[in-house]
């Protein structure tokens, strides 16, 4: 924590200078460009099964296949993003989710792409992406001093979530135009710029204090970093409830309600827009603001989750919900600014790959099984059911980790650096 408190401080030029540094500069282009595929890709996909099948339960499934590999695979690409050079790792999966995102357009163009056959590419860039997130959230303190990782965490967050709110605000228009495949060719094409960036990059090889172990030793030295910090476990469990329960089904119940409601794919690409704006402006509160209790920072922001599937519970339309997902997005776009800075000012660098992998396969362990269930959900209660047991259930999962000491007493350390 910096002398002058954890208030409001410095100027938005100053935070703006890290894109001066060259490495940082690269991979910043490199995750705007393809995070703007990324969003496309969602709206796309979802429009594309539903006029396939007209199915929730096909499109829940679907969505879920993307899922599962990138949680169950997860730890493992924690350990080779600590075992390997975290860029040349990131390269070879944006390489390969080129290719499944190409091949997923060429099917939907030629008008031959059956479920099963989305289902098993979105598998497939499930499991390269959970070989990318855990080497990219460990290499930035690579890239920056420790004293400027808040910040980083914040540019990074913009640009991650201005593609956000671009890509599904175009997909719409995208789809409407060229039909779904060739939206989701825009997104292949977008990960081949992504990687030409990463070659570029000129990163010095991690030191480390110790060899490499066996892969079983390092797995489970990740869950030891895991299970020392309180704080950290607690909210990992806390944050895969509320996915599962609250943010999950919303990507289900969503799009299904406004299609009940007589409204087009564009008003769900603006929905999604909103919300990826909203996380602009979190983003950029983010650059000055540094909070004393961070966890507790992170708790009343993720809580917010819990107003989507609400305002959907109350027959709300468009409009309502694109306001809400953008106050939403707002609060998490400093949620993930606080908590990436606390996993990197507290764990060694040479761990945080693990760690980053154990925060990714916490979000998605049960996020597959909110997809899964929220369609048949749906059409067995209906929409609006399901959306308030997705409010009652999910209030007692985003706020009972207040109860646990080791949350209000953790600290910022975003000044100290990486724990030694």
């Amino acid at each position: 924590m910096t002398a002058q408190g954890p208030g409001l401080e410095g100027g938005l030029g100053e935070r703006l200078g890290l894109l001066r540094l060259r490495n940082f500069r690269r991979v910043f282009l490199a995750q705007s460009v393809s995070v703007f595929g990324d969003g496309i890709t969602p709206v796309a996909l979802t429009f594309a099964v539903l006029e396939l099948t007209g199915s929730g339960t096909d499109l829940g499934l679907v969505l879920a296949a993307q899922v599962l590999p990138l949680a169950g695979l997860a730890l493992v690409g924690g350990v080779w993003a600590d075992r390997l050079r975290r860029e040349k790792v990131m390269i070879a999966s944006d390489l390969v989710r080129a290719a499944v995102q190409a091949t997923a357009a060429a099917l939907l163009l030629s008008g031959t792409a059956r479920i099963w056959q989305l289902a098993i590419l979105a598998a497939l860039h499930g499991a390269a992406e959970a070989f990318f997130r855990p080497a990219a959230g460990a290499l930035l303190p690579q890239l920056v001093p420790a004293r400027d990782l808040q910040q980083a965490n914040a540019l990074m967050g913009m640009s991650d979530n201005f593609g956000w709110f671009v890509g599904p605000a175009v997909a719409g228009t995208l789809v409407a135009l060229i039909g779904a495949g060739g939206a989701i060719a825009v997104d292949a094409a977008t990960f081949v710029i992504s990687a030409a960036f990463l070659t570029s990059l000129r990163v010095p090889a991690l030191v480390r204090s110790r060899p490499s172990q066996r892969f079983a030793l390092e797995l489970r030295d990740g869950w030891r970093e895991v299970r020392s910090r309180t704080w950290l476990w607690v909210m990992l469990l806390r944050v895969c409830l509320v996915l599962c329960i609250v943010i999950a089904p919303f990507q289900v119940l969503g799009p299904l309600g406004l299609t009940e409601q007589g409204y087009t794919p564009l008003a769900w690409g603006w929905i999604m827009a909103a919300f990826s704006l909203g996380m602009i402006l979190g983003a950029a509160v983010a650059l000055r603001y540094r909070p004393k209790r961070p966890m507790i920072t992170v708790t009343f922001a993720g809580g917010t989750a819990l107003l989507a599937p609400l305002a959907l519970a109350l027959g709300f339309g468009p409009w309502t919900l694109a306001a809400v997902q953008a106050g939403r997005g707002v609060a998490v776009g400093v949620l993930v600014a606080v908590w990436n800075t606390a996993l990197q000012t507290e764990v060694e660098e040479e761990a945080l790959g693990r760690i980053v992998a154990w925060d990714w396969m916490a979000s998605l362990a049960l996020w597959p099984v909110g997809l899964a269930l929220a369609g048949p959900l749906a059409e067995w209660l209906g929409v609006t059911t399901t959306a308030w047991i997705s409010v009652g259930l999910g209030s007692v999962a985003a706020f009972w980790v207040l109860a646990v000491g080791d949350v209000w007493r953790m600290r910022s350390r975003v000044d100290a650096g990486p724990a030694a």
